[in-house]
């Protein structure tokens, strides 16, 4: 699969032109699949899942659609490993553009999920974690009881409890939209990398904007303000989901770089073979 690197909306516009013959194919192969979708409730695409390395077969519905349309960047689950699509993405990112030595020390944002135990297998020196606000306590205690005795790990990104220069890598997957000081949880992921450690991450992130979004903040009295309509995103910890105080633009890269990381950019995929559908993928990456 190609991976293509762009630092820039104007590079990532003229990647999108180069490869306007090809996008349109996959474009129309999408639109195939929306109209077979308008029949019926699911269908399967057959594809190459990267997780485990073997021919798979991907669902689509209309779980969480979008203005009408089927989700494909949520949807696309391989029935072997029950990834969807940025998911299975995300892990072929990581090993084909970071190329990681197995036995590297990678930190997620996340623990109660499947990717944590698909890292933990395959990187075990790697450390998963999860944020518990006050309000759940109570109800993640007994989750936490039940199926993690002892080995939930809370850790509030903005306020991490590792060393200086622990980790060759950071992973996190639509994590810091759900941060109001996004720019702290950053500088302590820069904190806790090596030397050499990369960030690679996903936000909600609007290619046609230059500048960030800002849906909610909070005030000196510690008051959720909404700029925009809130917008809530699933959750494990909590049944009433997590609100998005942003949606990214190209200024991150430069935030990024402000902060201290040596180099920003895009990352750029998208594959039939593999079912990355739904347009033009986007990863982001951050280099110490």
């Amino acid at each position: 699969m190609q991976i293509f690197k762009t630092n820039s909306q104007e590079q990532y516009r003229q990647l999108i032109t180069d490869h306007a013959e090809q996008l349109t194919q996959l474009k129309k192969y999408e639109q195939a699949l929306v109209d077979i979708l308008k029949n019926q409730d699911e269908l399967y695409v057959e594809g190459f899942s990267w997780p485990v390395k073997s021919d798979s077969r991907f669902l689509v519905d209309n779980l969480y659609q979008h203005q009408g349309q089927p989700n494909l960047r949520e949807r696309l689950v391989c029935q072997k490993t029950q990834f969807n699509n940025r998911i299975r993405g995300a892990i072929h990112v990581f090993e084909q553009f970071c190329q990681p030595n197995k036995k590297d020390r990678v930190y997620l944002t996340e623990q109660l999920s499947p990717l944590y135990k698909w890292l933990m297998k395959n990187y075990p020196n790697s450390v998963g974690s999860e944020f518990v606000s006050a309000s759940t306590w109570r109800n993640i205690i007994r989750f936490k009881l039940k199926l993690f005795p002892r080995r939930l790990n809370h850790q509030d990104l903005t306020h991490l409890e590792y060393a200086n220069e622990q980790f060759d890598y950071a992973l996190s997957f639509d994590c810091f939209e759900h941060i109001p000081d996004f720019k702290q949880g950053l500088t302590e992921i820069l904190r806790v990398l090596k030397p050499t450690g990369k960030l690679l991450f996903s936000v909600p992130f609007d290619v046609n904007a230059d500048e960030t979004l800002v849906r909610a903040s909070i005030n000196d009295n510690n008051e959720t303000v909404f700029h925009v309509e809130p917008e809530y995103h699933g959750n494990p910890m909590s049944k009433e989901g997590s609100l998005s105080y942003y949606t990214f633009g190209w200024d991150l890269l430069n935030t990024l770089k402000s902060l201290g990381f040596s180099d920003a950019y895009g990352l750029v995929y998208w594959s039939k073979k593999y079912a990355y559908l739904g347009g033009p993928q986007l990863l982001l990456c951050a280099e110490k």
